[in-house]
């Protein structure tokens, strides 16, 4: 009788050291994987039906942006049709409160030259993944297309039920402001990171970010 109890007890502490140990590796084994587009980081804007019809029209007006990003090697933060409203909604109301009021403006009629130098933040030189911010350890400074405005990016590793950094991988990107204080910095964090495109790497930042990173957009625009 003795016996047959201790090779019971034997078999359930067997069968929970298993359990536990098929739990745990859940958590270790999680990974974040790529994702790929068949086509360039343009046909992923224009693909996504719905999602960015602001930030493609606004490539329409700047010439070579598009090309740019259908041909050239670069790292795109893909912007919103709710991001771009946000931004009209405050500018419109900056008009409206001014002295004289100033007629409200649309992606086609605001002026090319500032809308051209913000859109650029966005689109940088190069092909990096979240990797590569986080191999840096606080981030990196990377120039964008056409100006080499400096923005700036950091690997941000969120948390999976039990496991600490494992999950969904986030990129925090900020406009510096040509400022070495972080505190003037203007960051949003990506909602989806390293999606690889023939020509680059996609991540796309949430709909309540507001483009052009704040009120210096905002100045630019409504400057008499």
């Amino acid at each position: 009788m003795r016996t047959i109890v201790t090779i019971l007890f034997s078999l359930v502490v067997v069968y929970n050291l298993g359990s536990c140990k098929k739990v745990d590796t859940t958590y270790r084994d999680y990974e974040n994987h790529l994702a790929e587009f068949n086509g360039s980081a343009l046909k992923y804007l224009q693909g996504q039906t719905g999602q960015y019809d602001s930030m493609l029209l606004a490539l329409d007006r700047i010439q070579g942006l598009k090309d740019t990003l259908d041909s050239k090697m670069i790292t795109l933060f893909a912007v919103s049709n709710k991001s771009f409203d946000l931004m009209l909604q405050n500018v419109n109301n900056a008009r409206a409160d001014s002295l004289p009021i100033m007629p409200p403006l649309s992606i086609r009629t605001m002026n090319q030259a500032v809308l051209d130098s913000f859109l650029c933040r966005y689109i940088l030189r190069g092909q990096y993944f979240s990797d590569d911010y986080r191999q840096s350890g606080d981030g990196l400074t990377l120039p964008s297309v056409k100006y080499g405005y400096n923005m700036a990016a950091q690997y941000i590793g969120t948390n999976a039920s039990g496991f600490i950094g494992g999950g969904p991988r986030e990129v925090k990107f900020s406009d510096p402001k040509n400022s070495i204080f972080v505190r003037y910095w203007v960051s949003v964090n990506t909602i989806t990171t390293d999606i690889k495109a023939q020509n680059g790497v996609v991540n796309v930042l949430p709909p309540g970010h507001d483009f052009g990173f704040g009120d210096d957009f905002v100045r630019a625009l409504n400057r008499r």
